[in-house]
């Protein structure tokens, strides 16, 4: 996708990392990374919520950025990453698949490079912030993490 869209990007390969604990592994910045979660919602969409790799998802704060309620929001399963062509621990914001809901923390964009899921834990890739919001011109920028969201945001 990143090719066909003429996206400069880099891939790191290195051993599995499925988790936060095993990200060390990967020898990459996670000040610098996008972690993403993925969901999946009743009526049959995904959504990709990408977050800084240090921070934690507020739940509450995804739903009202969906226009949804907090409990339609149900982790997706291996299945659901599959259709995508993604593993578990290797969830990617990237993604031209029409049934996906890209959210992005609005802070991830004050990065110069981030790294990011490739759909798989072995790879990760390492792209511009900018690049990555442009792929998808509707995704949604929010703040995802703070534990109170300000009127207006």
């Amino acid at each position: 996708m990143l090719s066909c869209a003429g996206v400069a990007y880099r891939l790191h390969h290195h051993p599995p990392a499925r988790t936060e604990a095993e990200l060390h592994v990967t020898g990459l910045d996670i000040h610098s990374s996008a972690k993403t979660l993925a969901f999946h919602l009743d009526d049959g969409r995904i959504v990709l919520a990408a977050i800084p790799g240090p921070a934690r998802l507020r739940y509450g704060n995804l739903a009202r950025a969906l226009g949804v309620s907090r409990s339609a929001l149900r982790p997706a399963t291996p299945e659901d990453l599959a259709a995508l062509g993604m593993e578990p621990g290797g969830v990617s914001p990237i993604c031209n698949d029409a049934r996906v809901l890209r959210v992005l923390h609005h802070t991830l964009l004050d990065h110069r490079v981030l790294y990011c899921g490739s759909g798989s834990p072995e790879v990760t890739v390492e792209i511009a912030a900018a690049d990555l919001a442009a792929l998808s011109p509707a995704a949604t920028l929010a703040d995802l993490c703070s534990d109170t969201v300000k009127a207006g945001s």
